[in-house]
This record gives structure tokens, sequence and C-alpha cells, in this order.
């Protein structure tokens, strides 16, 4: 294989996924947020929204979450998070890369549409995502929080046992995104907007016999350039019922709502990339402690303003910390949850400069519930002060 192929077929899996085929693109769109799904989050099963705010995830997913942070200013930059399916990586650095100089290698059409049907027949009902995610910078304040963000997946699906083709999706989507928020009624109730400043690349293609044959090399039938800048806005409330009840004081519940991606953020100036869909999801947060231990139960019901099955939108998860371990680990977190009905599970190390967080989760591939899971497994490595 030459370079110039090996690095446009990396570029494709590790850079840019907005899938269009019905069941990809019911996926794409279930996603919430739109962007920057965190790995924190995504052990507890991605219910989130009414935690209370304490690292860079509040910005993407309440921003109201933001008048939680200290009175300080906070500075996170994080390394890239990695998130892939089960058998991405091999998938997208061998399998692909054989298929693709296989048929290159193929003298006749017959022969490279061969090669084409017998890599579909092999690997007929296979989802594989892989992504790479992160914030470059993030600033964090009492009222105002600020992240220079991007956000990359891509995703190979031969789902269709009755056709001869592969869907190949990717998208990369990057920017600013700018909060603020404030506390109301002796802070008991908090408010939030966040303010976003995107550009999407896309790939969109759906390989079919005729392009095998069509094209001098396999990678040629792959085209780049669609892109997109656009602006959206997302709102959040967070708050808290006062009660002298003993067993609510206990479990200090928090409520929240927000409203991403107001009228949907739309992308301009470039060929059409989509658009993220408006997303209006409700939240509840536990805070039970034991001795020292803190921990947190969230329930979060998602995207109520789309018909979809109850239990695509349902996420809950529990998080249990051990703080003040040493001056070096300051705290060791272990998270478990639920996403639309798939276990999810994570662990989380909080060193004095660097932070780990690792992962897996479920995800729903198909349109109708539990009709394919694709099982995702996250890293992140941050450091800030």
């Amino acid at each position: 294989m030459t370079f110039k192929k090996y690095t446009k077929l990396l570029l494709i899996a590790l850079s840019l996924s907005l899938p269009v085929s019905a069941m990809a693109q019911s996926l794409a769109q279930r996603t919430s947020p739109r962007v920057m799904e965190g790995v924190r989050p995504q052990g507890m099963g991605g219910a989130f929204i009414a935690v209370d705010g304490t690292d860079e995830n509040a910005l993407f997913y309440n921003p109201a979450a933001i008048n939680d942070f200290e009175n300080k200013v906070h500075m996170k930059f994080l390394l890239p998070s990695v998130n892939f399916s089960y058998k991405a990586i091999p998938f997208f650095s061998n399998d692909l890369t054989d298929l693709a100089d296989d048929i290159d290698a193929a003298g006749t059409d017959a022969a490279k549409i061969g090669v084409f049907n017998q890599f579909k027949a092999t690997n007929t009902g296979r989802y594989e995502e892989i992504g790479i995610h992160g914030s470059i910078a993030n600033f964090m304040y009492k009222w105002v929080s600020a992240a220079l963000f991007y956000d990359n997946s891509s995703v190979l699906g031969l789902l269709n046992p009755a056709s001869s083709e592969i869907t190949l999706e990717s998208v990369s989507t990057g920017g600013l995104q700018v909060g603020s928020a404030y506390s109301f009624f002796d802070n008991n109730l908090q408010a939030g907007l966040a303010l976003k400043f995107v550009e999407r690349h896309l790939i969109s293609e759906t390989i079919t016999q005729r392009d095998v044959i069509a094209n001098a090399e396999f990678d040629d039938a792959i085209s780049f350039g669609q892109a997109g800048f656009g602006i959206g806005f997302d709102l959040g409330v967070k708050g808290k019922i006062p009660w002298d009840a003993k067993a609510w004081k206990y479990l200090d519940p928090t409520f929240a709502l927000t409203l991403q991606d107001v009228g949907d953020t739309r992308f301009f100036a470039g060929d059409n990339v989509g658009h993220m869909e408006e997303s209006l999801s409700a939240g509840l947060a536990l805070h039970p402690n034991f001795g020292k231990f803190t921990s947190i139960f969230a329930l979060d019901v998602r995207d109520l303003d789309r018909r979809t099955d109850f239990i695509t939108k349902l996420h809950a998860g529990y998080e249990l910390t051990w703080p003040e371990i040493s001056k070096v680990l300051r705290s060791i977190s272990a998270r478990v949850g639920m996403n639309q009905g798939y276990v999810t599970g994570g662990l989380g190390f909080d060193f004095k400069y660097v932070q780990l967080n690792m992962a897996t989760y479920g995800k729903e591939v198909g349109i109708n519930t539990r009709q394919k899971q694709s099982r995702m497994f996250g890293f992140q490595l941050a450091t800030g002060f």
C-alpha cells in the first residue's frame, strides 16, 4: 500500500461520522450532547445533566452547572479522549486497508467485484466506530466557562445483508463553546446559557460494486471536502427544593432541564453537512454519602421531543468516590450505569496534576429497542490546575 493511500484511509478512520443509513443516522441523532460526550458521564450511563459542575463536562451537558465551579480560575488541558467499539481498531487499520490493497491488485473488473463481495459476505452485520475527542483548553470559573474543542468519529457499517454496499460515514466538529451561569433564590436555582461556534467536515459514502470498478484505486471512491460553519446555543436550569426533612437533606436531590441546540444548530458557508437537532432533556441527581465516601445517583431522560422508544431515551448511573487518599492521589471513583438498556461502567483516578478516566458502555445501533448493541470503550487523560 502506498503512503498516500494509507494516510487517506487512516484519516477516514480517525479524523472525521454523520451516518445517513437509517440505523446509523438514528444512532447519531440520539447522541446527547451532540458533541463532547465525556468519558466520566459515559461510565455513568450518560446521565449527567443534574450533576454538579466540577469538570469540563458541565459546559456541554448543562451550562447551569457552571455556577457550581469554585470562585477561582481553573484550567484543564486534555490529551485526546479515545472511544472505539470492540473490534474497530483492527477493522479500520487492517481489514479495510487489506480490502483496498486486494481490490487494487485485482487484474479485472470481475476479480475486483469478487474481492468486494467476499469482504461484504464475511463482514455482513458489522458496525464499527472509532473517534478522538477532547478540549484543547478549558477555562472554568464560578460564573463563566469556555472550551476550545474537537470531536471526531468514524462509522463503518455493513448492516444490510440484502445489498452489496459498504456505508462509511465520518464527521469532524470543532470550535469554541462559551457558557455563563448564575444562581437565584439563595442558590436554590441556577440558570445557564452556552454559545457555540463550530465548523463541521463530513465524509458520507456508500461504496458499491459500481464504485469499485469505476475508480482506478479503491480510495478514489471516497470524496473529501464537505464542510460548513454554524452557530448554536444551549439553555439549562438546575435547582433544589429546600425542605427540612431529614431524608430529603440526606439525599440532597437536584433537578435539571436542558434545551440543547435550540432551534437546531445548522451549518452554512459550505456544502450540506447536516445539522445538530434540538434536544429537550430532564435529569435528577441524588447525593447520599457514606462516611468519607461521596456518591451520586443520576437519572436522565433525553430527547423528550423525539419519537423514539422510551428506553433509548433513558440514562442512569451511579458514582462512588473515595476522596482525600493522599497528597498525590486525591481520589478514586467507581462508576456503573445503564445507557439505552445496556450496561456501562468506569473508573476515575484524580492525581494532583493529572486525571485519568476509563469507561465501557453499550449504545444502540438500530432504530428499534435492543436491536443491536455496539460495545464501546473510552479513555481520557487530562492535565490542569
